[in-house]
């Protein structure tokens, strides 16, 4: 590809050869230059592929035309943003196509969630590290696993990471019941926090298209992605734990515990497969996770009778940094377990099995 450039005070002025034989000057932003670069290069390297032409620009990208070597042509719709989340996408695919052809998708960061909704929807996407997707008129592109090096603008840590009290309290309280649909003010008084940051919170979900706003207020609409995304979130900075060995086995382990709370007043809660298992018992386990107070740990560990041990581990102890991991904990054939939401955040984090436990004690608590 050849390409000259002038500078004007407005901006450049683009002079591409799509091929050996014709010329088309298009006005471009520079910030949209190189999203156009990435559509042209991927249709161009394919061996179908006779002639990729931009027709002309338009007030969201652009439309180009595709001519195949059987002479075959074919219109795309380009949208070019500089940030896009998935319930822009989804805004998109809710206009009209108008027999204008195919759209695509073109920005410098597309999420996985965001992909995901394009495929489902039968909408390209480009980005600007080379990932895409593509089908339509017997051609199919699709490339992945590229590292983007543009920054994900609206990180998810911000509120989902253990050190965010208030908006793990926000969405706790919208998973207690996820049918409900909430006014913010209803919901910043049911939790004790201010409008704004219950804004903040329902603004990031509904952006990623996990949650919707109607007239009668806000619902969570995609309650498993929420806890997948979240529990990602969660696991990217180790929660500090305390791992024992007991020659007890698991189930005078859990008995114990019941004795601790009779005998000393010590609370514990179970999370984890020993807390999962009570909700979903779809696994078998052999390690014990529980929840104490951090003051409580040194009498607790006395009690029980169990060594710290830094392999071979059968219970591993969590300080509760704060109550928000206990919120609606419930009392279960005698054990005081963590909430189903609790014990999937905590169960994502033990690979293989805990996921499976996870996923069963979503499906059976959480999404009815």
């Amino acid at each position: 590809m050849v390409v000259e450039q002038g500078l004007t005070s407005y901006g450049f002025t683009d002079i591409i050869s799509f091929t050996k034989r014709m010329k088309v000057v298009i006005e471009v932003k520079p910030d949209d230059r190189k999203g156009m670069e990435c559509v042209e290069n991927k249709f161009l390297k394919l061996p179908n592929i006779q002639k990729y032409e931009v027709d002309r620009r338009t007030e969201d990208g652009f439309i180009a035309s595709v001519e195949m070597d059987d002479g075959f042509v074919f219109k795309i719709y380009a949208y070019s943003l500089q940030q896009v989340f998935p319930s822009t996408v989804m805004q998109l695919i809710e206009r009209k196509n108008d027999g204008i052809g195919s759209r695509i998708l073109i920005s410098p960061y597309i999420s996985d969630r965001t992909a995901q909704i394009c495929e489902e929807n039968g909408m390209g996407y480009f980005d600007y590290a080379g990932n895409c997707w593509f089908v339509g008129h017997s051609i199919y592109l699709s490339e992945r696993g590229n590292k983007n090096l543009q920054p994900k603008q609206c990180s998810a840590v911000s509120i989902f990471e253990r050190s965010s009290v208030v908006s793990s309290l926000i969405l706790r309280e919208l998973f207690a019941d996820i049918d409900k649909v909430w006014k913010l003010k209803h919901l910043s008084e049911k939790v004790g926090c201010s409008i704004g940051q219950v804004s903040k919170v329902m603004g990031f979900l509904v952006r990623n298209a996990w949650a919707v706003r109607t007239a009668e207020g806000y619902a969570v609409s995609e309650p498993g992605l929420v806890i997948r995304e979240w529990g990602r979130a969660y696991g990217r900075k180790d929660a500090v734990s305390y791992p024992c060995y007991s020659l007890d086995n698991i189930s005078v382990l859990e008995r114990k515990l019941r004795e601790l709370k009779q005998d000393t007043g010590i609370e514990s809660y179970l999370t984890g497969f020993s807390g999962g298992v009570r909700y979903a018992p779809v696994v078998r386990y052999n390690k014990v996770h529980v929840y104490m107070a951090p003051e409580d740990i040194r009498e607790a560990v006395r009690y029980l009778g169990i060594k710290e041990v830094e392999s071979g581990a059968n219970m591993v102890i969590y300080p509760l940094e704060n109550d928000s991991y206990i919120k609606d904990c419930r009392i279960i054939t005698g054990d005081m377990v963590v909430s189903p939401l609790q014990v999937c955040l905590d169960s994502l984090q033990l690979k293989g099995r805990g996921e499976e436990l996870a996923e069963a004690v979503l499906r059976k608590e959480i999404i009815r």
